[in-house]
């Protein structure tokens, strides 16, 4: 007999199941056989048995066909039929492979169109792969035909046309061959059985004990079945009992409920009387159901009896009654109505308070979504005490797109817990995931099969040996790994083994070893032997870095490089699939080792391996396999979902959209609700003949099972259901449309329920730190961001109020320390070192003072090597050139007495700083010439440098410079910037302020450069004139005090920022003041400063008052020049008081306010990139005014260091 037990839930299906399986015992020996149609189902259902019976045991869950493939073994003889169908994709794959191969049968011109195919496909690898596609695509589809279309296969076997359509041909004819080596496929058994079920009397079943079929067949919530499935069941019937457990959505008949895009069709061609005589159906079943509509259809017309479960709340009783009215959510009503199948009608009276049964979030990306959810989720569950996590399910269409933002905002169990951020995470596990996308080992497993066709990209490698299982196989530690990148960024290492190996990669171009593994590593090899610093050994530059005890962590890089080398040549050989088999599992052992969590992975690696060998000898597959075509097939089977595990488990379950989820959970919560990306489409195989030939009955699609799940989410939630989309577009906050099955959705509470969506849907604030995103009804529990948000909010109430504290914060300098703790530390400094604190003050500030280094100091490996030199390098070779001079006595144990530049070129060569190619090589050889002509040009000069001194309040500033004929000279191998100029200028200082008379007191300071503008070799000379001695030592105390300004307190004096205007264009305002403002007349402009010193900013007052202190204590003014005894004098007071007073009223101008902000927001690399400078950032997050900067006196000094120095060209 045939039973059907239909329900709208699940619970009641179990509870009928559980019913039956204690009234109707079987012996305990006896197993029971249940088909389900996935692992959660199954898990679910011995869940559900166990809880009622105290224990699940001997419970067979074969899936459908299996079942019909045993049934028909039983009914039809064991000996006749096959353990296994020869007719399974994975088998029918090879056997198709197999006569695709066969010359003889595809010589036949039918097979002309499938032989040109994959005969086009280019070079012998690349055809194999295109032919195992195309074979693995037509297995797809016989399968399909097996199952929907059995009749048409029949009519081929019989040499009929099915379909007419050119494919058809070769297809009909494959389908013959197959046929002929293996006559009995499933569509045939399934016909021969149920010719023989209806032949048998009833009872006259085959009875032996080992061949036998069970007493009684039970189908538990199979939601889609091929017609071919139902009339087995039918044919089964006869002889034993079979219960079908179904879940109906809807009491009453729906079978005829129409969609709307068919009832408008209806409108259209029938006109409005037919259309209104139409019983308007519930919207959800009609636009939704249309595929369970379809099952439900085949199932009652079958002879069956019936048993129904069928539950609904009592909404009449209670509006009768008057009592309780407002006890339902939205989402009671909803149910209700699909249960009755009925035309949603506008609520007339108040749903219950604070309804939250439906709630639709709509936000800016997809990340959003799992932050939005998050906090929901753990808001839903303070709601009430019973609730727990393993209440939850989220579903989403691609859960590969959303499992890393999961893994983020929730605690993914078997992953590290975030330590102590305060935060609760859920915890939730993740299914459905395919384990190329999960598992880290198979990811690496599949990269490895990549080798042959690898550059060896030293930062590949260095991934690989990231992993766990890998630093376990050759037991190397983080800090071994460490150290390997240092040698690797050292040794130049960046792709390649050796030069045969880096020809063959780049097809045939000749490439040398140098930047090869195998280059590098021979050079740290050569440093452990010879003496400490670089030496030329048989053409190689020696590292010499290694020593001790890391000799053995370059031992360990060594076997990991050459290992997979070898791999790499022993992997590109043909196998059969058996050898192949061997050499993948030999490939995981040698370079994987599990840790715990990976043994999963682990073992699925060599059961594939096994499955591949297992499949083709059933096939009888005897050709060999390339390595392009053995990876298409892990990747094909790694990249499908994992079945069965992770699923209800303790925790929040996250999972795809699979059919089959109707097992039931309090909140289901679906995101990714988009337009287009739900209902998912699916392009059918172009081989595929039922795509073109118009849908059957039964037939599966991709969109109609989508909706259908859709269906399912909402009836098998029971008091929450949460769906979420994203409503704008992240960039630009523009409108996106929700999936069309949610706008449906939505349509429906607004038009047909009445209701005021705006109840129900919620915009999501932008970001997690939003205000909005803690004040609204439903609260954020991040702490994290909540910290933020609190910052963000103080800061938009406090900006008066902070002006006005970090004024009084300026008086009460609290980093810096007493004057008199600073003069005991003596601090000797060059001119450019000076000069550099200026070029990030903020930075100087931050590493000398606190100790605190924001810079990112992780090294990178580069993948391709350098084509092109660069600044650094150039400045290397020439300061090389110019410092040769002071290094002329060769070496003692040199036996070529190399003259140092030389050596400084070829030692760049060797270690690999110069790249080997012609253009480099030309551009070297014109630094040389540019060096040789500038060292010429500066004409005669002392070999010894001569050197000075100048002892300041703080700082001894020394100097030194060559004495040439006229003037001290100096060479300089970069070009001079406003940094490089501020230091000569200091320099120059220095030498002028010494008290001892010498030959060269009054000597200008000549520095000399060379530029290279469009391949022309430029020289330049740069004349720094030396001053008076009282000038020059008040120069010098003025810029101490700069320097202590900077050094004891964050001051952002960058250069980079008065760069931004100074010298400023040829009519702007700042030009003419700068240019008033010269060196010699300092004493002048010191006094003008002194005297405005009122009006000038907090800053710069301080800096003023101490200068004041030190020039009193150490070059006083003397009466000659406070006096105002002749014109001049007066009138160089005039001068200079206007120029200060312009300097001034400069920085109130909207120019200068402008440069300021358009100088902090500067990115990119060719502008001052302040907007992502950490130091900027941190020290000033409120962003910088021109009071935090002592910008008068920084004008002063740089406007001086412009006047400083007059440029010719030689």
């Amino acid at each position: 007999m045939l039973a059907l037990y239909p329900s709208n839930k699940l619970e009641h299906l179990s509870f009928l199941l559980t019913t039956l399986l204690r009234q109707q015992p079987m012996g305990v020996f006896t197993p029971e056989t249940i088909l389900v149609e996935s692992p959660g189902m199954q898990h679910w259902v011995s869940m559900q048995l166990a809880k009622e019976h105290g224990v699940a045991m001997n419970i067979d869950y074969p899936l459908p066909v299996r079942f019909m493939w045993n049934t028909a073994r039983t009914v039809l003889g064991q000996d006749k039929v096959p353990k296994q169908s020869p007719y399974r994709r994975e088998v029918l794959t090879w056997r198709i492979d197999n006569i695709l191969q066969d010359g003889s049968l595809m010589s036949a011109e039918a097979f002309e169109q499938v032989n040109r195919y994959w005969q086009n496909a280019g070079s012998e690898q690349e055809q194999g792969l295109q032919r195992l596609q195309l074979a693995t695509a037509l297995a797809d589809v016989y399968e399909q035909y097996l199952l929907y279309r059995p009749d048409w296969l029949f009519k081929w076997e019989a040499n009929e046309r099915a379909v007419f359509d050119d494919m058809e041909i070769w297809q009909s004819e494959i389908w013959r061959i197959l046929v002929k080596e293996q006559p009995l496929h499933p569509a045939r058994l399934h016909q021969m059985t149920l010719e023989a079920l209806g032949a048998l009397k009833a009872g006259h079943l085959p009875n032996e004990p080992t061949n036998k079929l069970p007493n009684r067949v039970i189908v538990f919530a199979i939601n889609t079945m091929a017609p071919q499935l139902i009339a087995f069941f039918d044919a089964l019937a006869q002889h034993i009992d079979i219960h079908i457990f179904h879940l109906n959505p809807s009491i009453n008949y729906w079978g005829e409920a129409k969609s709307s895009s068919e009832q408008a069709k209806l409108l259209r061609l029938e006109g409005l009387k037919k259309w209104m005589e139409e019983d308007q159906s519930n919207p959800l079943l009609g636009n939704l159901g249309k595929q369970g509509r379809e099952l439900f259809n085949l199932l009652t017309e079958l002879d069956t009896f019936e048993i129904s479960a069928f539950d609904s709340p009592d909404f009449e009783e209670a509006s009768n009654s008057g009592e309780n009215v407002h006890r339902y959510g939205l989402l009671e009503y909803i149910h209700n109505d699909i249960l009755q199948a009925a035309q949603p009608k506008p609520l007339t009276h108040d749903l219950r308070e604070k309804d939250d049964s439906v709630t639709i979030m709509c936000t800016h990306s997809a990340l959003r979504e799992v932050q939005v959810l998050h906090d929901h989720l753990l808001h839903w569950l303070s709601q009430d005490k019973t609730r727990t996590p393993s209440d939850i399910l989220v579903m989403c269409p691609a859960i590969e797109n959303y499992a890393p933002f999961v893994d983020a905002v929730f605690h993914r169990v078997g992953t590290k817990a975030l330590a102590g951020r305060g935060q609760v995470r859920l915890p939730c596990t993740i299914a459905d995931r395919s384990p190329m996308d999960a598992e880290p080992l198979i990811a690496a497993f599949m990269a490895l099969l990549q080798l042959p066709d690898s550059r060896f990209g030293v930062s590949d490698i260095m991934d690989y040996l990231q992993l766990d299982s890998v630093q376990k196989r050759f037991s190397v530690s983080q800090d071994d790994i460490e150290q390997m990148v240092v040698w690797l960024k050292q040794a130049h290492i960046h792709w390649g083994l050796n030069s045969a190996h880096k020809t063959a990669v780049s097809e045939g171009v000749d490439l040398d070893d140098t930047y090869s593994w195998w280059w590098g590593i021979r050079r740290l090899l050569m440093g452990m032997l010879a003496p400490d610093s670089e030496v030329i050994v048989s053409d190689l530059l020696t590292i010499p870095d290694v020593e001790g005890q890391s000799a053995l962590t370059l031992g360990k890089l060594i076997d990991v490089v050459a290992l997979l080398g070898e791999f790499a040549q022993v992997l590109t050989a043909p196998r059969t699939a058996a050898q192949w088999s061997k050499a993948l599992i030999s490939l995981r052992d040698a370079c994987f080792m599990p840790i715990k969590e990976q043994q999963q992975s682990w073992d699925l690696i060599a059961k594939v391996a096994a499955d591949l060998a297992a499949r083709c000898e059933e096939a009888g597959y005897e050709h060999e396999l390339t390595l392009r075509q053995v990876r298409d097939l892990l990747l094909n089977r790694f990249s499908s979902p994992d079945a069965g595990n992770h699923f209800m488990t303790g925790q929040v379950t996250v999972c795809s959209m699979l059919p089959m989820r109707s097992i039931p959970f309090k909140k289901v919560c679906i995101l990714g609700l988009n337009d287009s990306e739900f209902p998912r489409k699916s392009s059918p195989l172009g081989l595929d003949l039922m795509a073109g030939a118009g849908r059957q009955i039964g037939d599966r699609s991709r969109r109609l099972e989508d909706r259908y799940l859709f269906l399912e989410a909402i009836i098998s939630t029971r008091e929450s259901l949460y769906l979420s989309y994203q409503g704008n577009d992240v960039t630009n906050n523009s409108e996106r449309q929700p999936s069309l099955v949610l706008a449906e959705f939505m349509d429906m509470l607004a038009n047909s329920y009445a209701l005021d969506l705006s109840k129900y849907s919620v915009n999501a604030p932008l970001h997690p730190f939003s205000e909005e995103g803690f004040t609204g009804t439903l609260p954020s529990y991040e702490t994290g961001w909540l910290r933020l948000a609190d910052a963000l909010q103080k800061t938009k109430l406090n900006t008066d109020e902070a002006d006005n504290e970090s004024a009084n914060d300026a008086d009460t300098a609290t980093l810096a320390p007493s004057s008199d703790a600073l003069s005991t530390q003596s601090l000797r400094l060059s001119g450019i070192q000076i000069a550099r604190a200026f070029k990030d003050p903020l930075e100087y500030f931050s590493v000398q003072r606190l100790g605190v280094n924001l810079s990112q100091s992780f090294t990178l490996l580069e993948n391709s090597e350098p084509f092109e030199t660069n600044a650094l390098l150039r400045y290397q070779v020439l300061d090389a050139i110019f410092s040769s001079t002071e290094r002329v006595a060769p070496e003692k144990d040199d036996a070529t007495p190399l003259s140092y530049s030389e050596k400084v070129i070829t030692f760049a060569s060797l270690r690999g700083d110069i790249p080997n190619n012609p253009v480099a090589r030309d551009e070297v050889e014109m630094w040389k010439e540019g060096a040789l002509a500038l060292s010429q040009a500066m004409g005669p000069h002392d070999a010894e440098p001569k050197k000075a001194h100048f002892q300041g309040k703080y700082i001894t500033f020394t100097s030194s410079a060559l004495l040439g004929s006229d003037a001290l000279v100096e060479l300089c191998a970069g070009k001079i910037d406003a940094h490089r100029a501020l230091g000569f200028f200091i320099s120059q200082l220095v030498f002028s302020s010494s008290d001892e008379e010498t030959s060269y007191s009054n000597y200008p300071l000549d520095i000399y450069s060379c530029a290279w503008e469009k391949g022309e070799t430029i020289l330049k000379k740069q004349r720094f004139s030396a001053y008076d001695r009282e000038t020059a030592v008040r120069l010098l105390l003025f810029i101490e005090q700069l320097y202590m300004a900077v050094y004891t307190a964050p001051t952002p004096v960058h250069l980079s920022l008065f760069g931004t205007f100074m010298p400023g264009t040829r009519n702007s305002d700042t030009k003419p003041v700068v240019e008033s403002i010269k060196p010699e007349m300092f004493t002048d402009i010191l006094h003008a400063l002194l005297e405005s010193a009122d009006g000038t900013s907090e800053t710069d007052k301080a800096i003023l008052s101490q200068v004041q202190h030190a020039i009193d204590e150490m070059c006083p003014f003397t009466d000659k020049d406070n006096a105002v005894a002749s014109e001049t004098t007066s009138e160089k007071h005039q001068k200079a008081k206007q120029a200060v007073d312009q300097a001034a009223a400069l920085f109130d101008s909207i120019e200068l306010q402008r440069s300021l902000t358009d100088w902090q927001q500067s990115s990119g690399q060719f502008s001052a990139d302040m907007a992502s400078n950490p130091y900027l950032n941190w020290l000033f997050p409120q962003g910088v005014s021109w009071n935090d900067i002592p910008h008068l006196s920084a004008f002063v000094l740089l406007a001086m260091v412009n006047n400083a120095s007059q440029e010719e060209k030689l």
